[in-house]
């Protein structure tokens, strides 16, 4: 048996997320924005760095104003939704949605997906 790569890994995981209704783009980076895995696509290394800048931002400010960190990001835009979630202090998710998604289904996906990154990591 051959040894899978740990890009793989992450891939595989991410996999339920590609799949849920709504979901365009997902994916995985580094809290400094580079991406962790193989799904890259057009615009994702975008989506991941300035996914990185948001959620330190957020991060900043709600550590400044009440002593802690948010759990999740949410841009909304004229296409749909930016989702960005904190993987532990070493990564983070981010998923762009169709215009009419409805968010709660994919908000609890992408909480157990982070859940299982940072079991990973």
């Amino acid at each position: 048996m051959r040894e899978r790569k740990i890009s793989d890994v992450y891939d595989s995981v991410l996999l339920d997320m590609k799949k849920l209704k709504g979901v365009k783009r997902i994916a995985l980076a580094g809290r400094d924005g580079y991406q962790i895995g193989d799904q890259a696509s057009e615009g994702s290394q975008t989506l991941t760095l300035m996914s990185a800048n948001m959620l330190r931002a957020a991060e900043t400010v709600t550590n400044a104003l009440e002593k802690v960190n948010p759990n999740r990001i949410i841009v909304e835009y004229r296409g749909g939704k930016l989702i960005t979630t904190s993987v532990g202090s070493k990564a983070l998710i981010s998923v762009m949605t169709e215009k009419d998604a409805s968010i709660g289904p994919i908000i609890k996906e992408l909480d157990k997906t982070a859940g299982k990154i940072k079991e990973i990591l």
